[in-house]
């Protein structure tokens, strides 16, 4: 579930969006303050930031600087300007992107899902995109993935096959285990192995995958969340 937090100082602003994001099945939860926004990130780690950047305590510019050092979640701005050159220092700040108030719902959360498929769904307090991926070898569960040899080895010891398309596939799970990836995202890393396919070959993939790897306990490694995508259910660490 995609998780939205908002920060608006204006309280009916926050409780309407916090509704809009519950109705389209996002987890949404609003604060008033930048004190009361860093005091609820780490335990909510959201996905997504809403921000505006007028708030009683200090700045929402402050709130971007500092996320963007620490963080790649996605940074949406809300404002009442629509002036071209604060909104072009928001983005050079590390906001992905501006939208000016009043603006509809649909289209709010039609950047949301987008953002997410950009971001690959990692969550605050996770790594940043591509920090595991660049790992040569990962361990989960008890399997051990090599980028380099291309290899997937079992808890029992022995090679578990894979072709090249499904070994692109968990490449992109396994690097951002626990974040829901998009079909199109995970087309997306897929193209890079020079193969041009759809969304169903997307879900024909990961069910040859799911056949191939289970958990020690039985369950799937890989988990479909109903109209996001995928996720891989296990961390994953460098070995």
């Amino acid at each position: 579930m995609i998780k939205v937090l908002i920060v608006e100082d204006d309280e009916l602003i926050g409780e309407e969006l916090t509704e809009v994001f519950v109705q389209w099945g996002f987890e949404a939860q609003a604060v008033l303050t930048v004190n009361a926004f860093w005091e609820t990130i780490e335990d909510f780690q959201p996905q997504i930031i809403v921000v505006d950047l007028t708030l009683p305590d200090g700045s929402g510019a402050d709130i971007i600087r500092e996320i963007r050092v620490k963080s790649d979640i996605g940074i949406i701005v809300i404002s009442g300007r629509s002036d071209e050159i604060e909104r072009v220092a928001c983005i050079e700040m590390g906001a992905d992107d501006y939208l000016v108030k009043p603006f509809s719902s649909r289209e709010m959360v039609a950047r949301i899902r987008q953002l997410i498929y950009r971001t690959g769904g990692v969550r605050y307090g996770e790594p940043n995109r591509g920090q595991l991926g660049d790992s040569e070898r990962l361990g989960f569960d008890g399997y051990i993935f090599d980028s380099q040899s291309m290899s997937l080895t079992a808890p029992s010891g022995e090679e578990v096959p894979l072709t090249t398309l499904e070994f692109a596939v968990l490449k992109t799970l396994v690097s951002h285990a626990r974040q829901v990836l998009s079909r199109e995202y995970l087309l997306e890393s897929v193209h890079s192995a020079d193969w041009v396919g759809s969304d169903r070959n997307i879900d024909n993939l990961v069910s040859r995958i799911r056949k191939k790897i289970t958990g020690q306990d039985g369950r799937p490694l890989v988990r479909t969340v109903r109209g996001a995508g995928y996720m891989f259910a296990v961390e994953a660490e460098a070995v």
